[in-house]
């Protein structure tokens, strides 16, 4: 098991034992004790804090596979940023038309624009498939310019 499901497992039963706490010390007084609605009010509390780390675990256990997603996103838009920028150099070192140039500027403007996109964790593994195969365009586009 993964230090992550470790930890959320941790803090999860540490909750539940803070609500069985608040639960056992709400019996201990009759609902007509001033202290009972102080020890209500606690066991809310607690129960509510409870519920909403529940709802976030998903988000959590996903985290390191997106950070992974959004790594290999940024690095490959990089990469074929640069990729751009080298071929649109080599279409006037090599002195080809620079016809070419009016089809590798919007590529490299594109793929600059992709480097600050946001990997979310609902989309990070179609992120990171279409980033993969961002490569084979850049192939593309660097066998029919030069």
């Amino acid at each position: 098991m993964g230090s992550t499901e470790q930890n959320i497992e941790e803090q999860f039963a540490q909750l539940q034992q803070k609500v069985g706490a608040r639960h056992a010390e709400v019996l201990n007084h009759d609902a007509d004790d001033d202290q009972f609605a102080v020890e209500y009010a606690r066991l809310m509390n607690i129960s509510s804090r409870l519920v909403e780390f529940e709802k976030t675990i998903p988000e959590q256990l996903a985290e390191p596979e997106r950070q992974r997603s959004e790594r290999i996103v940024t690095w490959s838009w990089r990469g074929q940023a640069a990729v751009g920028a080298v071929l649109i150099a080599l279409v006037f070192v090599l002195d080809r038309s620079t016809w070419w140039v009016v089809l590798l500027v919007p590529h490299f403007v594109g793929t600059v624009a992709g480097c600050f996109q946001k990997v979310d964790v609902e989309q990070h593994r179609d992120r990171r498939f279409g980033a993969v195969a961002l490569h084979v365009i850049a192939l593309l586009m660097a066998l029919i310019s030069l």
